[in-house]
């Protein structure tokens, strides 16, 4: 199995290159689902760990179903990204009625066609799953990151190992959301190629001032425990 960490800040990126994981996913604004990291953090973290890399693509917060304008520019920072040294990107789009927005993941591909592409949790709301797998396997997509169409991989589980067994091989299944230590041998035992996991906890940043806020921070004991978990 496939350790994917979600790396949210240069701390992160730092913590993790000194653990044993296949990759990692940059983004930034964990609290948010996460979005598009910067070319500079792309590259900062490339340059100075040589970690296989994949960026989210996310213009921003809330939903999947993109206007013409988001999808333009959603396009546009994979050109921006897509000679940094990277391996891939993960992407998703829908339709109002979420499906798979065709037309918007045949254009990004086309826009960095030597890269592996991952379709993201955006998965998770689409009610005809199976085509929607068909579809991406026939788009060249290389996996699919899911949390079983529940809001956690606890709540999924038991689709997860329905989504390995339609797969069969055709595009790699990764699980994700809500991965917790007590968690790992199930995943283990579902038949996923990978799992996909951020290590972080809910901190306090600069309380009692104006720029008070709640982040997602790299948490290096949690991050250690579920790592020994998948490991052993």
């Amino acid at each position: 199995m496939k350790i994917e960490i979600c790396v949210g800040t240069l701390e992160a990126a730092r913590m993790v290159s000194k653990q044993q994981i296949d990759r990692i996913e940059t983004c930034i604004a964990l609290e948010q689902g996460g979005l598009t990291p910067s070319r500079a953090m792309v590259s900062w973290i490339h340059q100075t760990f040589h970690l296989e890399q994949h960026a989210l693509i996310r213009l921003r917060a809330g939903g999947f179903v993109y206007n013409y304008d988001e999808l333009v520019v959603m396009r546009d920072q994979i050109l921006e990204l897509k000679d940094t040294g990277i391996k891939g990107f993960v992407v998703g789009a829908l339709t109002p009625d979420f499906k798979l927005n065709l037309e918007a993941l045949e254009t990004w591909k086309r826009a960095a066609p030597q890269l592996d592409f991952t379709f993201h949790r955006a998965f998770d709301s689409i009610q005809d799953w199976k085509t929607a797998m068909d579809q991406l396997v026939k788009m060249g997509f290389k996996r699919i990151l899911t949390s079983g169409s529940e809001r956690n991989v606890d709540q999924g589980m038991d689709h997860l190992r329905e989504l390995v067994s339609y797969a069969a091989g055709r595009i790699e299944i990764m699980a994700g959301g809500g991965v917790k230590e007590a968690l790992i041998p199930a995943l283990k035992a579902s038949g996923l190629d990978a799992i996909h996991f951020s290590g972080t906890s809910l901190t306090q940043v600069e309380a009692g001032t104006a720029f008070e806020e709640n982040l997602l921070l790299p948490d290096e004991n949690k991050l250690s425990s579920i790592l020994a978990a998948i490991q052993a």
